[in-house]
């Protein structure tokens, strides 16, 4: 997979609940850093995620993701993407509609990309 694939792969096992395929995404690397919107949402190493998206996926359901803008940038080892959408979920059991923007960076390890940082922000509602 590309890094574009990658990242496609990501959203689409996020709004599938795909714990297990999320986790093998994300890096093992100690600088691993995952910043999500709520306050305490923060992850700092990559022995970290697997919790997190567990959580993650067990706390969310009917969930879509409608791209308003997505890029990824892949120069030899290492990738970025900038992405706008709307998700629409229902969160521990509550319906909410966010206007998400989310930046990350992927590192190839090995053969295969693996992401190292991700961020969410929430934009101006939709």
């Amino acid at each position: 997979m590309n890094a574009l694939e990658t990242v496609h792969t990501y959203f689409d096992a996020l709004t599938a609940g795909d714990a297990r395929q999320l986790i093998d995404l994300m890096s093992q690397a100690s600088y691993y850093v995952k910043i999500g919107t709520d306050e305490n949402e923060h992850i700092e190493g990559g022995q970290n995620a697997p919790d997190y998206y567990r959580h993650h996926t067990t706390s969310t359901e009917d969930f879509t993701i409608a791209f308003d803008h997505l890029d990824v940038q892949e120069r030899d080892t290492v990738a970025w993407f900038y992405t706008r959408q709307t998700w629409q979920l229902k969160w521990q059991g509550v319906e909410e509609e966010l206007a998400m923007r989310m930046t990350g960076v992927l590192e190839k390890e090995a053969t295969t990309w693996k992401f190292v940082q991700i961020h969410a922000s929430l934009g101006v509602s939709p």
